[in-house]
């Protein structure tokens, strides 16, 4: 619950502190470099973080159920790199001094952290992950 909550009071924040500032006062330069280095961010980070935790959910593709530490793990591996890029996004709104475009790689990593809520089934998976039959085989979470 405090991950989801910290992005969202920065997020508040964020709106709160431009939005009575005038438009001329946002530096365009470092506008775009912050997006863009936000986005390489998501495009190149969170997937990585993805591939980590498929090594420590490595007993879920053979049937097996993951153990709690090692889901524990994965799980956040990958919830703290959408929360140091949701994070990363906003800060560069405020340093900025402009909402767009670096909200928009917030959201993205914002929006994926919410799907990933935790329900502990990799844990519990008796030979979920190793079935080819698609109504046996469910995603890890």
């Amino acid at each position: 619950m405090v991950l989801l909550a910290i992005p969202f009071l920065l997020f508040l924040y964020v709106v709160w502190r431009l939005m009575d500032s005038p438009v001329g006062d946002r530096n365009q330069w470092l506008s775009d470099r912050w997006f863009l280095t936000a986005v390489a961010y998501v495009v190149f980070i969170i997937p990585a973080s993805f591939f980590v935790r498929s090594r420590w959910f490595s007993p879920y593709w053979k049937g097996q159920s993951v153990p709690p530490y090692d889901y524990l793990k994965g799980m956040f591996t990958v919830w703290g790199a959408l929360e140091v890029g949701g994070l990363f996004s906003l800060i560069g709104c405020l340093a900025s001094g402009s909402l767009v475009p670096s909200l928009l790689p917030a959201l993205a990593a914002f929006m994926l952290f919410v799907i990933l809520w935790p329900s502990g089934r990799a844990m519990a998976a008796e030979a979920r992950g190793a079935s080819d039959d698609p109504e046996r085989y469910e995603e890890p979470r």
